[in-house]
């Protein structure tokens, strides 16, 4: 047993080099000016001081080289003014060069090449310009750093006189000097003079960096074939390709999307043992990731000499992109067990993972893994995890995550308020946007339209035309702008304010296909159909730049629907056929119901359905709706059994409501009972439409206690299956219990619509039961003014004309409008044909013929009302004014008047 196994207690501190140093540092403080320090050794200490950045020591070792005297030795003063440069001390560096007596080129070309890392171009260009004038001749490590100043400052004017200057010095054919050239021209753009300068170079001459350089150029600017072209080049001119050059290549086929591409060149890294290599095995795993081909891209990442997080995280990428998580996280766990240690990218890519699978657990693993690993909650971790849980929709524990972020950034807000968004916490939302404001931070765009679809969606108008103000005229970049400003549109639509968004529309400079699809949805939430069919007339004539969407036919349809604009609705199918989107499925569902509301064009619906090669659950409901809205019952219900043939959709409600309709339609209790029994099975009776239709059903299958014992089982009743059973109880008379159902309704706090109102005037009606009726009319009127309809006033005239209260009817008909009391007329004539009353039907009769003298219906009617009575006279009058009416019609004789 050794010493130091046997006394593993003890703790050795080993000196680090830097100590070390410090060390040496204060012996030599204490040397005698005629010291032992010389210039090798200064050099020595100044260079591994600037390789680790330690500014402190290597100030105190300049103190002591002072005292050595050995400041003024150009050697020494090179290496002081590197030393700093590294430590970021450039005022001290310049500082030096200008206090140095003698300057070489080694002095000129540090100085120059200290302000080009630095990002200081310009400094740089100065500098080489006022070394020219001394008369200092740059050579080829001078050359280059010059030209990158040039390159990365954009000064192509100044970098064309840089070359002009090199190839006056002979310098053409030197690798670092043409590879900077190269790089040049190619910033500038101009490939073809790049390539020229490289074609003139002797092959002997030509630089694998050379080579490299228009190879990746050829790439990046996606010339694939001259890419190709230049590496086979490389190979028959003997040029050995190296790592690099095979990175860029698996680059080259991850971007032409061509898996031959990727195993040829694959092939021939295996074949010179470059598989393995980071680099060369980096880029490969990322083409493969990128062609889908994840099990190749891990079985190379396994087999890679060292792993690190670059490859890793690429790795993980292509998981996330192919929806893989699982495995990705497996690869993250392999990674981990290797003892590799994540950096924040990694973990970044591993935190939207776990958001991929849901998995929570996990998340809040890696999430507190941060403090093992050592690393603070900056902005761009704290986003990562944001994101994370809010795409699980843990909010509490992002926003608890965002609170501890240090130094949030705008990123960090957008992300949190995109988040909160998402899920409906739209108080928080607006008030981490007015936190951004307030704090000085400009939100981006993302935000920006984040918060105004969050207006738009809880028609906030005010604090939507306030983001207006603030932010849009300050965009300046054309991109931004129409994506802010199709948000705008879409946020003053929400709100009903489509006047303030035609007036965005209108002041754009440019619009998309969602600028106008956006517009024309809102159009249609308002009821402008007129305009929607106006713009998509503008659009199609007028627009050369923007064609119509899938979804702008959506909102076109819509509007042909509730237009009944049949010959624009068959103009818009033509042009979906023409441009070929007649395969999507909701264009499909809308010309379905744009044909059904026309009663001649439930055949074009029905080959619309029968065309379509895919069909999804809204294509059928809608077809089944369409049919059992024009009274095909019978094709609804063999449409339905076709459905369930189908095992690939489940029956849903709407589906279900279209088939119970379907059955009161024919009547068919027996069939609607099987229906009743299919919902109580599959839990549908939970939905309150469907246990309306259900009430329905049998109500109009003559069944009103079953359908009683169905509204009884509601737990939550809406206004619907109130209306629904009122409107049963008014099909079978019982106007009794169609009122109280009323009352009961409104004590519930549920506002009765027109429908409802219809309803229960109508049972009221049938019952007789005046009294009631005036009560409910009465409430119309005075609490519900929005739902009157002439409806209503029909209803009212029925029931008066029932009882016989003509002076109350005419009275009633004479409070409407001119243009719309000869629809109540007819309604108290039709009334009156019902009940034989003749001489108030022949005083109807006779407004009637002064307010449509050429309409023959009312002749008909009271010619009909007289034959009832027999009062063969007056029938034979009023069929000679039919007569003369409408010549075309030949009236019918009876048998009495024959005899006669």
């Amino acid at each position: 047993m050794t010493f130091l196994s046997s006394h593993s207690s003890v703790t050795f501190r080993m000196a680090t080099p830097l100590s070390l140093l410090r060390r040496s540092l204060r012996n030599l403080t204490t040397i005698p000016e005629s010291g032992k320090l010389n210039v090798q050794e200064s050099v020595s200490l100044l260079q591994h001081l600037g390789d680790t950045r330690a500014l402190h020591p290597g100030r105190s070792l300049h103190s002591v080289i002072i005292k050595a005297g050995l400041d003024q030795e150009v050697f020494v003063q090179n290496n002081m003014m590197r030393f700093y440069s590294l430590c970021g001390d450039l005022a001290n560096a310049r500082f030096l060069f200008d206090g140095m007596r003698e300057r070489n080129l080694v002095s000129w070309t540090g100085m120059i090449s200290s302000y080009v890392t630095k990002g200081q171009y310009e400094l740089a260009l100065r500098m080489y310009a006022f070394m020219c004038q001394t008369g200092v001749k740059p050579n080829e490590f001078g050359f280059p750093v010059a030209l990158k100043a040039c390159r990365l400052a954009h000064d192509f004017t100044m970098g064309m006189l840089i070359h002009a200057q090199l190839l006056k010095c002979g310098f053409e054919s030197n690798g670092f000097c043409s590879t900077s050239v190269l790089g040049l021209y190619i910033e500038r753009g101009d490939l073809r003079t790049g390539r020229m300068m490289f074609d003139s170079i002797p092959l002997g001459e030509k630089s694998e960096a050379l080579w490299n350089t228009l190879l990746d150029t050829y790439v990046q600017n996606n010339y694939m074939e001259e890419a190709i072209q230049l590496f086979y080049q490389m190979m028959q001119c003997d040029v050995q390709p190296s790592h690099l050059t095979y990175a860029i290549l698996a680059k080259l086929a991850a971007d032409t999307l061509d898996v031959g591409l990727a195993r040829l060149f694959h092939g021939q890294i295996v074949k010179v043992g470059l598989e393995t290599d980071v680099i060369v095995g980096g880029a490969l795993v990322d083409s493969y990731s990128k062609l889908g081909f994840l099990d190749v891209a891990v079985g190379i990442f396994q087999n890679l000499e060292e792993k690190d997080n670059v490859v890793c995280c690429t790795l993980l990428a292509g998981f996330h992109q192919s929806g893989d998580a699982e495995k990705g996280l497996n690869c993250y766990i392999s990674f981990l067990a290797e003892g590799n240690k994540p950096d924040i990218y990694t973990l970044a890519s591993v935190f939207s993972l776990c958001s991929n699978v849901d998995s929570a657990a996990l998340g809040n693993q890696v999430h507190c893994s941060l403090v093992k690993y050592g690393f603070k909650l900056d902005s761009f971790l704290g986003t990562a995890i944001i994101d994370m849980y809010g795409g699980m929709g843990m909010v509490s524990e992002a926003y608890k995550c965002f609170l501890d972020v240090n130094s949030k950034n705008e990123i960090c807000f957008s992300v949190m308020i995109s988040n909160l968004v998402l899920n409906h916490y739209c108080e928080m939302a607006l008030d981490l946007f007015y936190e951004i404001k307030s704090g000085g931070l400009a939100p981006s765009h993302s935000t920006i339209s984040a918060i105004l679809r969050l207006c738009g969606n809880l028609q906030l108008l005010k604090e939507g035309r306030s983001i207006h103000c603030h932010f849009v005229k300050s965009v300046g970049d054309d991109c931004y702008r129409l994506c802010l400003e199709n948000s705008l549109i879409d946020m003053y639509a929400k709100c009903g304010a489509v006047d303030d968004a035609k007036l965005v529309f209108e002041e754009m400079q440019m619009h998309n296909e969602f600028s106008w699809t956006v517009l024309m949805s809102g159009c249609n939430e308002v009821g402008w159909y007129q305009e929607t069919l106006r713009m998509f007339s503008d659009l199609v004539c007028t627009s050369t730049s923007v064609r119509p969407s899938q979804f702008t036919f959506v909102n076109v349809l819509q509007a042909c629907t509730q237009t009944e604009a049949l010959v624009t609705g068959k103009q818009s199918h033509g042009y979906i056929l023409k441009v070929g989107f007649e395969s999507h499925l909701f264009i499909g569902s809308a010309l379905i119901n744009m044909y059904s509301v026309f009663k001649s064009g439930m055949q074009d619906a029905f080959l619309v359905f029968s065309s379509m090669m895919k069909r999804d659950l809204v294509s059928w409901s809608t077809m089944i709706t369409a049919c059992t809205q024009n009274g095909h019952y019978d094709q609804a219900l063999k449409l339905f059994s076709e459905f369930l043939i189908s095992p690939e959709y489940l029956v849903d409600d709407s589906v279900l409501s279209s088939c119970l309709s379907a059955c009161a339609g024919l009547s068919a209790l027996e069939l609607g009972m099987l229906f009743h029994a299919c919902i109580i099975r599959t839990g549908f009776m939970s939905h309150v439409h469907v246990a309306s239709s259900t009430i329905d059903m049998y109500s109009k299958c003559g069944s009103l206690e079953n359908a009683c014992k169905v509204f009884d089982d509601i737990e939550c009743h809406n206004m619907v299956s109130y209306t629904t059973m009122v409107s049963g109880y008014a099909r079978h008379g019982r106007g009794r219990e169609a009122f109280v159902l009323f009352n009961k309704m409104k004590e519930a706090g549920l506002q009765p619509d027109a429908i409802t109102f219809v309803g229960v005037l109508n049972a009221c009606s049938h019952a007789g039961l005046v009294k009631e009726g005036w009560l409910v009319f009465e409430s119309l009127i005075n609490e519900y003014t929005s739902e009157i309809t002439i409806s209503h006033y029909a209803c009212m005239v029925d029931l008066l004309g029932r009882a016989e209260l003509l002076d109350e009817a005419e009275n009633l008909i004479n409070e409407v409008p001119s243009n719309l009391r000869y629809l109540l007329w007819k309604t108290l004539l039709n009334t009156c044909s019902k009940h034989g009353n003749v001489e108030t039907a022949k005083k109807i009769a006779l407004r009637l013929s002064k307010l449509e003298p050429n309409k023959p219906l009312n002749y008909l009617l009271l010619s009909n009302i007289y034959a009832s009575a027999s009062m063969w006279e007056d029938v034979a009058e009023f069929r000679g004014r039919l007569q003369e009416v409408n010549p075309c019609r030949q009236p019918g004789s009876s048998w009495v008047q024959v005899a006669q």
